[in-house]
């Protein structure tokens, strides 16, 4: 009967090290891959405020630049090409669509950005079912829907307060819907989501001392 004891707990044991081993695996995987997440980010960071300064240095009124590096030319826009159509509207009427569309668009992905960063940097140090972590998600979730908003009813305004308030040519008030638009909404409404159920996971992780 001894003898049984003892092995049912040696074997109690090695199976406790085992998921303590495996425990540790996971944790240097998150780590790891949160390191190389937050560099990615990092260049996608330095990249978009490379492109960025680059048209306010240009001091061009237009979102799109092509330059030419020997026989190869490389096409730079300051925004996304959901918005081109209405950029090349208000260069038409003699208007600067790159501080227009330009800095909103910056703005937008720079918060995202930044976010997901600190995101990464708490996932580095093994804080995942964490409250601040769930913020930061929610804060990308806000972000993302905005912008999707954004992106529907910006064109709109900025017509009506141009024809409004200044003698410029008469731009059309136009609503801006389709795939780009609706995938932000939806990306955001998704990621609002989660992380309204992480941040339930996490009172229940400290109500109940669950081990997530």
């Amino acid at each position: 009967m001894i003898i049984i004891i003892i092995i049912t707990k040696k074997i109690i044991a090695i199976r406790m090290s085992d998921k303590d081993s495996k425990k540790t695996q996971t944790i240097h995987r998150i780590i790891r891959l949160s390191k190389i997440t937050k560099l990615m980010i990092l260049i996608g960071g330095a990249i978009h405020i490379s492109v960025f300064l680059f048209f306010v240095g240009l001091n061009s009124d237009a979102v799109q630049s092509k330059q030419s590096f020997g026989d190869n030319n490389v096409n730079l826009s300051a925004i996304s090409e959901k918005w081109s159509s209405y950029a090349s509207s208000l260069e038409s009427s003699g208007l600067n669509s790159f501080w227009i569309l330009g800095t909103v668009d910056f703005i937008a992905q720079l918060f995202v950005l930044f976010f997901l960063f600190k995101l990464f940097c708490l996932y580095e140090k093994g804080e995942i079912f964490m409250a601040q972590s769930c913020r930061y998600l929610q804060l990308i979730g806000i972000t993302l829907f905005s912008y999707g908003i954004v992106m529907i009813f910006l064109p709109s305004a900025v017509s009506f307060i141009i024809n409004l308030l200044f003698e410029f040519p008469k731009l059309e008030v136009n609503y801006y819907f389709g795939s780009a638009e609706l995938t932000q909404l939806i990306w955001g409404a998704v990621i609002l989501v989660i992380s309204s159920i992480m941040k339930e996971a996490c009172t229940m992780k400290d109500e109940q001392g669950l081990v997530i």
